[in-house]
């Protein structure tokens, strides 16, 4: 039964809808003709998680075919790198790729061009003029971008290598009244996110429990995108006027703020199996998953693991979780069946922080996560399992 999916929608649903997808010997994905126009508004649904769920799909090595309209082709064949969903679905290993003529008819058509495109892409200033896609195609021998990897080590680049790397990025979106050692920290706290979280990647997304690289379907992937969040603010820092606030101490304020949203996904094992050493089995329950990504995040909390790679200080999630809070960020997580999320946003309520008196993290978070689903809960909802890992954040640029 070959299963019919509009893009970007059909990777967009719930769990319940996705599901039924697994069933299928063969998948039509159909990039949607007004592509480029849903693609510049809004996201409801993390563009990450649509990955995750591609690339689910892929690896059950059916057949696969892409049917594009004409349309969306030039735009998104010259510069696949500002569509990081389509981008992935370039680099899939088992789809052959068609054209939708004026009269329906289906031809054949050779992506690699565009593929080279995006093997070939840099990491651009202009950062946001668009979102950019660094993907890692690793199944197919272009795994190591040069904007990410050392051209004289094996390994990723240096961490000032990183922090130069975002200098440049968010130069632009730096504002005018911002003093320099603001800026810095800010840069910094960037820069160490995207490390860490790309070191991650390296270290666990590119090959299978029998440390072999994957073979078919191996995509690891670095995402920039400018967003908008609703911040609230108290009535008492409201326009730098004191006294409204004190009249009116209990109102709140909603403003919509520019945010930089970075994602990184791979194909790989998940942070269970990662963790474990074990393939995911039908006797692995969702508080397993739970409980190994909080082991994650503990393996460093308490400064007792001392391991670290040349040039990365291979602190890992709580590394992020820490950079979130003095940038007044969002972390959101999904593997397997598991979703877990931290939220540092201004006016949102604090949980999970270490008290004020606490001899070891005094005012640092707690190496907790909270359910997406439920928010201020630490039970885990069920998801749809999912290959890989993905780890979302969002930070506000004001």
């Amino acid at each position: 039964m070959q299963t019919h999916i509009t893009l970007p929608s059909g990777l967009q649903g719930d769990a319940d809808g996705f599901n039924r997808f697994s069933d299928a010997t063969a998948y039509q994905f159909e990039v949607s003709p007004n592509y480029l126009e849903l693609n510049s508004e809004e996201q409801t649904f993390p563009e990450v998680v649509a990955i995750q769920r591609l690339i689910s799909l892929a690896r059950r090595a059916v057949p696969i075919i892409v049917l594009w309209h004409k349309k969306v082709t030039e735009r998104v064949f010259e510069s696949p790198s500002l569509f990081p969903l389509l981008a992935v679905l370039l680099c899939l290993d088992n789809a052959s790729h068609k054209i939708l003529g004026d009269t329906g008819t289906a031809l054949e058509i050779d992506v690699e061009p565009s593929r080279q495109t995006l093997y070939k892409y840099r990491l651009t200033a202009d950062l946001f003029s668009d979102i950019q896609i660094l993907i890692c195609a690793d199944s197919r021998g272009h795994g190591r971008p040069k904007s990410l990897y050392s051209k004289k080590a094996s390994g990723l680049i240096a961490r000032d290598d990183f922090e130069s790397l975002v200098d440049r990025l968010l130069a632009s979106q730096t504002a005018p009244n911002v003093s320099a050692s603001q800026a810095l920290f800010f840069s910094q706290a960037i820069a160490t996110i995207v490390a860490e979280l790309f070191e991650n990647t390296d270290n666990h997304g590119r090959l299978g429990l029998n440390q072999v690289p994957f073979e078919t379907n191996g995509i690891r992937g670095l995402i920039f995108r400018r967003v908008k969040i609703e911040q609230v603010e108290s009535l008492t820092t409201a326009n730098g006027d004191p006294t409204i606030g004190q009249a009116q101490v209990k109102k709140r304020l909603k403003s919509e703020v520019q945010a930089l949203e970075i994602s990184v996904f791979d194909s790989g094992v998940g942070f269970f199996s990662a963790y474990t050493r074990r393939a995911f089995s039908p006797e692995t329950t969702l508080d397993d998953e739970w409980d190994v990504l909080h082991k994650c995040l503990e393996r460093h909390y308490d400064g007792t693991d001392s391991a670290t790679q040349a040039s990365h200080r291979g602190m890992g999630l709580y590394e992020v979780l820490r950079a979130l809070q003095s940038v007044h960020g969002v972390l959101e997580v999904r593997s397997g069946r598991a979703y877990g999320f931290r939220t540092f946003v201004k006016g949102e309520f604090k949980f999970q922080l270490e008290p004020a008196g606490s001899a070891l993290r005094p005012g640092m978070p707690k190496p907790v996560l909270l359910d997406v689903t439920r928010r201020f809960v630490t039970v885990p909802s069920p998801h749809e399992l999912l290959v890989g890992a993905s780890v979302r954040v969002v930070i506000p640029l004001n």
